[in-house]
């Protein structure tokens, strides 16, 4: 009995983009609650975290992912 690889593939395929779609849900998920808890530091008025600490710890973020998955290999969705 041969094995229909087209269906195998398929299916992987379809595990792939599942995969993919959850990934990206709680990269946004996460990120929303870390903006979430900057934007409350910066609300608080005896706090001396302010919008140019948040953007200093976002851009490097960015930098460091930049980095290590350059956007000529890993180009913008």
């Amino acid at each position: 009995m041969a094995l229909d690889l087209t269906k195998v593939f398929d299916f992987l395929a379809q595990i792939l983009d599942t995969a993919d779609e959850f990934v990206e849900d709680k990269v946004e998920l996460v990120y929303g609650a870390i903006s979430s808890y900057f934007d409350g530091l910066i609300a608080d008025k005896n706090s001396k975290f302010g919008k140019k600490g948040k953007e200093i710890i976002e851009l490097g973020l960015r930098d460091k992912l930049i980095k290590k998955y350059p956007l000529d290999t890993y180009p913008l969705d």
